[in-house]
């Protein structure tokens, strides 16, 4: 199997995990951003449609210049069906 070269830029790498992770409208760490050539491409698992199209919205703002696949998907969260009993 070969892979294709990622672009390394650590800082802008930090920029972006940061940026998700203390946007207060997102609060993500879980998200995987991966940058190749002209394209950046988001993966991981959020709560709501709402929260993925924050993070591209985002993301695409940080990186005008590129193609931003957003490849998050939307899991649904369920509270418990009974209470947990403690003993």
């Amino acid at each position: 199997m070969v892979s294709e070269p990622r672009v390394v830029d650590e800082y802008a790498d930090a920029e972006v995990h940061r940026m998700l992770t203390e946007d207060g409208t997102i609060c993500e760490q879980g998200i995987e951003v991966i940058r190749r050539d002209g394209a950046v491409l988001l993966r991981g698992q959020v709560e709501t449609v709402h929260r993925r199209d924050a993070i591209g919205e985002r993301v695409a703002a940080m990186f005008p210049d590129k193609t931003v696949c957003n490849d998050i998907v939307v899991t649904a969260v369920a509270g418990p069906s009974e209470p947990e009993v403690i003993t």
